[in-house]
């Protein structure tokens, strides 16, 4: 066994979906509903991840009231990569897990089939387990192919994306579906071109420049394109070396609820920070791994669904990992 689970719910499909998480990333599973019991499990025993159903913010302030008075918020028994919080509500109602000082991984109770989304997961939690969580070989299926650009220029980027939705529509994922993941990928690849890049202080470097501008992507401004499809889900990684990944950013950009006017900021804005949310809405689910002043990889995926109503509804997550 690589690790012990602990899920703290009563709801039998949070119970599929956990059991499917221990057998895929190999865990003992614990499974207990009361809180402070919970707690007492998390002070006493080595647990690597902790999975909740803080549907409700009454249930999370049980949660985190249990851990204060057991353990401490701020042990060093806690660490905010190891709980993964399910609600049945999107992450932007569901502030009060935004603000928890406990947050990690947020998980929509939107299954489908629990136990292909369990399995889904597994992988990410074993990832999560490992030394360093980088690398789409650990998030697909065995054996997948991935295939890797290196860019040496930002106006390679509309490139790189066209190509990726070519490869979905010979892959068979449907045209309108196949451009909500080269949407994303635009995203991600922006993101590590424009947002990423900072000075020796951590000021941004690119923060006033246009997205259409040229950039030499040579030095620390390397990025990287992964692209990975196992013939369920297309993954896709964004790489870049800063590693400068603010993750209360990150979470108020894809939680906030954007008013329609804010959708017409201009595209040379930069930092708008609306796609994001947009494709984590659409389908999409996220896995960001930063290695401070070192690399960020955000990975988002899809899976191949046969209409595009089930894959915009499809089972989704939003995990991280931060190392210091």
């Amino acid at each position: 066994m690589s690790g012990n689970l602990l899920l703290i719910s009563s709801k039998p499909e949070d119970c599929l979906f956990a059991g499917e998480i221990a057998t895929t990333a190999a865990m003992s599973l614990q499974t207990v509903a009361d809180h402070r019991a919970a707690a007492s499990i998390i002070a006493q025993q080595e647990i690597s991840v902790v999975l909740a159903d803080c549907s409700s913010e009454e249930q999370y302030q049980k949660l985190e009231l249990a851990i204060q008075d057991t353990v401490g918020l701020f042990s060093d028994r806690i660490n905010p990569n190891q709980f993964h919080f399910i609600t049945s509500q999107g992450l932007e109602k569901s502030q009060y897990l935004i603000q928890s000082p406990l947050f990690g991984n947020f998980v929509l109770r939107r299954y489908g089939d629990v136990l292909a989304a369990g399995h889904q997961y597994g992988r990410i939690i074993k990832a999560s387990l490992s030394e360093r969580a980088f690398g789409l070989h650990q998030l697909l299926k065995p054996g997948s192919k991935i295939q890797v650009v290196k860019f040496q220029e930002s106006t390679q980027k509309q490139q790189a994306v066209e190509a990726v939705k070519n490869y979905l529509i010979a892959a068979k994922f449907q045209p309108r579906m196949a451009s909500v993941v080269a949407n994303a990928v635009d995203e991600l690849l922006m993101n590590a071109i424009f947002d990423a890049p900072i000075d020796e202080l951590g000021r941004p470097l690119l923060a006033s420049t246009s997205r259409k501008t040229y950039i030499k992507l040579e030095g620390k401004h390397t990025t990287e394109m992964h692209v990975g499809f196992d013939g369920e889900y297309i993954a896709v990684s964004a790489i870049d070396l800063f590693g400068s990944l603010d993750k209360a950013k990150l979470l108020n950009h894809i939680s906030k609820i954007y008013r329609a006017e804010e959708y017409k900021l201009k595209t040379s804005v930069a930092g708008a920070g609306l796609g994001l949310a947009t494709v984590f809405r659409s389908g999409g689910s996220f896995f960001f791994v930063s290695e401070n002043r070192s690399k960020t990889e955000v990975t988002v995926f899809f899976k191949r669904t046969d209409s595009f109503k089930t894959f915009k509804d499809q089972f989704r997550f939003l995990s991280m990992q931060f190392y210091f």
